[in-house]
Parts: C-alpha cells; structure tokens; sequence
C-alpha cells in the first residue's frame, strides 16, 4: 500500500475545530496564517495554522493545543517507516532557530505521539524559505475509524520569541493543497477491512452450498399447493 502525502491550509476542521484541514491533493491557492507573537522572555512558540496570537512558552508542551493541522486517513494501520516534511516558511526577524514538526494520532480528544522532527540552526528572516524536515523513521500506529493524523509546528529563538511573528505559507482550501506547504509524507499506510466487495451485508450469514444447483440453468420445478390454482 502506498505512502500519504498531504498538504494543510487555513480551513476549520469540522471535528477538531482549532485545528485545519489538510488535502491528499493539489491544486489549491496558496495563502498565508501569521503568528504573532506578544513580547516574551521565553525561547518557544508556536506556528499557529491559521492567523492568530501564539504566547511564548518554558518549552514546547507535551500535549498539542490543539491548533495544528487534522488529517482523517480512516481505519488503518501505519507501518514502521520514515515520515517527513516540506515547510515555507517566514519570519519578522532574521535570527538563527531551531524547528520542530511534530506527528499524533488524535482520538477522542486524546493525542497519542507517533514521531517527531527536530531541525536544527536554521537562518531564518523575512524571506519566504522551504524548510527539508529530513526522512525520520518512526513506529508502527494504527487508527480507527474517526481519528485523525495531527501535526503541530513549533520554533525557538535563543534570545527570546517575542515579536519573531512566524507566516506559514499554506492552502485556501480543505481538498487541494499546494505543493510543499505544510506537505507531509507519511510511512505507508494499509486502510483495514479490505475491499472488493460484493459480499452479503455485515451480519447476513451466505447461502449454504446446493450441490445440485447448477449457476448456468434455471430450473422450474412443481409446487404444490392445498387448493386449485
């Protein structure tokens, strides 16, 4: 089965509405979300997707806020295998920062932690850059019907964050993305329950076995009733 590459935009997400959509396909128009960023001592935040205030934190939180990007794959499983990043990004200030892109599967509220990219010492400044987070293997996850592939972004500044204002460069829409914005690319994927098709419906046993059923003759034979006909 093959790897997902999908792409976020700005666009609420209908059941983690915080978060946006991400699209398995191009064609959409690009646009941006800034995060601004309120003066700060602290050396983190994050890269919000879609336009609003991120507050500088200690250190990035182990449990996402919830104002990333949502992707639904369906019920399946994700094998063990590299995961990776295309990000263009921009900032008010040229300085030198580490990023960090990080994977979840969300369920029912719950984020469960597939892997996570660091990348490190990068120059940043206010020219629209494409950021390589590099091919990372990580471990084998399944999802149930329902649950969501979560990515969150985050960045340091080792003076401090405050006014570095980030913009994500992104799509408009929540079914085609733009080719290497928020473009993930996932290990590979099998969807469970199989297809083809055709069988009885769920809970209908099958017909049993007639030996003397032949499927190329229809055969009519007499029925006899209690009374004339």
């Amino acid at each position: 089965m093959p790897t997902l590459t999908i792409y976020g935009s700005n666009v609420s997400d209908a059941t983690l509405t915080t978060a946006s959509d991400m699209a398995a396909n191009t064609g959409g128009t690009e646009t941006t979300a800034l995060s601004t960023v309120p003066n700060t001592t602290f050396l983190f935040a994050e890269i919000l997707s879609r336009t609003g205030t991120s507050n500088g934190v200690v250190i990035i939180p182990a449990t996402p806020t919830g104002n990333g990007w949502v992707y639904s794959p369906g019920a399946g499983t994700f094998a063990t295998g590299n995961w990776s990043a295309l990000v263009n990004l921009s900032f008010a200030h040229a300085f030198t920062s580490d990023l960090t892109i990080r994977f979840f599967r969300w369920s029912s509220g719950v984020y469960t932690s597939i892997g996570t990219i660091p990348l490190a010492s990068q120059s940043v400044s206010g020219t629209k850059t494409l950021y390589t987070f590099t091919a990372t293997s990580m471990g084998t996850i399944t999802f149930a019907a329902g649950d969501l592939i979560y990515v969150d972004l985050w960045f340091q500044d080792a003076a401090n964050v405050g006014t570095d204002n980030p913009t994500v460069y992104e799509s408009n829409s929540a079914v085609s993305g733009v080719a290497n914005d928020v473009q993930v690319t996932t290990s590979t994927f099998t969807a469970s329950g199989g297809g083809g098709g055709g069988g009885a419906p769920s809970g209908i046993p099958p017909l049993p076995f007639n030996p003397a059923f032949d499927p190329t003759v229809i055969r009519l034979s007499t029925i006899t009733y209690g009374g004339n006909l």
